[in-house]
């Protein structure tokens, strides 16, 4: 297994990505401090975590909009479970709006808990991973973090302000021998995106978008994470790596079949 005897803290454990990459870095033999804002949501996935034999799950409740919380929940995990090896950064927020008309305490909250929360968190483990020879971070940005998104400013801004703060913190925290990389997913399908695929036409809208022709599941990401946070990527640090089935990868002015015949008769070339 991946990582057996290895300690990993995951945020927003509740739900979504978390629950998967807590119960997935189990499956790999780690041993897993479930972290989230809501204490029966992290309840319910440490009883997961014991009915699929996990050792010891720890879960504390933590709102890592602030400093101090964040610290004090980290000392509590680093005090019953001895060290910490692994930190995965899943808690946040999105909001949905007018970049005229948004609240400032809305545009503050997401970037409270999106940005400002990974950075209490990657300090405050970063200082104890200092001390017990190092250790992997895992951040988890979006694709909205390596381009705009309309309707999301404060979301956008936090997004790249995490793959920003990784690529910093991996130049900083190297010497320790902390790794740390982000993950950008792109359509994954969590409890906070589930209302998308109300509208049958947005699979449709995805198989025409997504070069893999399908959103993404959370074990998609999970995967993912297992990669960064284990020795797999032992020489891999300051990275912002897409998981988004390809969307990233090419932009077309049109959609569908008719693409590359619609570009074909249009481009410039060169004798």
């Amino acid at each position: 297994m991946l990582l057996t005897d290895r300690t990993a803290v995951v945020t927003g454990a509740g739900s979504g990505i978390g629950r998967e990459i807590a119960l997935g870095f189990a499956a790999e033999g780690a041993r897993i401090a479930v972290l989230d804002r809501s204490r029966e949501a992290g309840a319910v996935v440490v009883a997961e975590l014991v009915a699929v034999g996990a050792r010891e799950p720890v879960l504390a409740e933590v709102d890592v909009r602030s400093a101090a919380a964040v610290d004090e929940a980290i000392e509590e995990v680093a005090g019953v479970m001895g060290r910490i090896d692994i930190l995965v950064n899943c808690a946040g927020v999105r909001e949905i709006g007018d970049v005229y008309t948004m609240p400032a305490e809305e545009w503050e909250n997401v970037i409270a808990i999106n940005l400002s929360g990974t950075f209490y968190c990657c300090q405050s483990v970063a200082r104890r991973m200092r001390e017990t020879g190092g250790g992997s971070i895992v951040n988890l940005a979006s694709v909205g973090g390596l381009i705009g998104l309309s309707h999301r400013p404060a979301y956008s801004a936090a997004k790249h302000g995490i793959v920003g703060l990784t690529k910093s913190l991996a130049r900083d925290l190297a010497s320790a021998g902390i790794r740390v990389n982000a993950l950008c997913p792109g359509v994954i399908r969590t409890p906070m995106t589930e209302q998308y695929f109300s509208d049958a036409s947005f699979e449709q809208e995805l198989a025409v978008s997504v070069p893999l022709a399908r959103c993404g599941e959370t074990s998609d990401v999970a995967q993912a994470a297992l990669y960064l946070a284990s020795d797999m990527a032992s020489y891999v640090t300051g990275v912002a790596l897409p998981v988004d089935g390809g969307w990233l990868a090419e932009k077309s002015f049109v959609s569908g079949s008719g693409g590359a015949s619609f570009l074909a008769g249009r481009e410039t070339r060169f004798p």
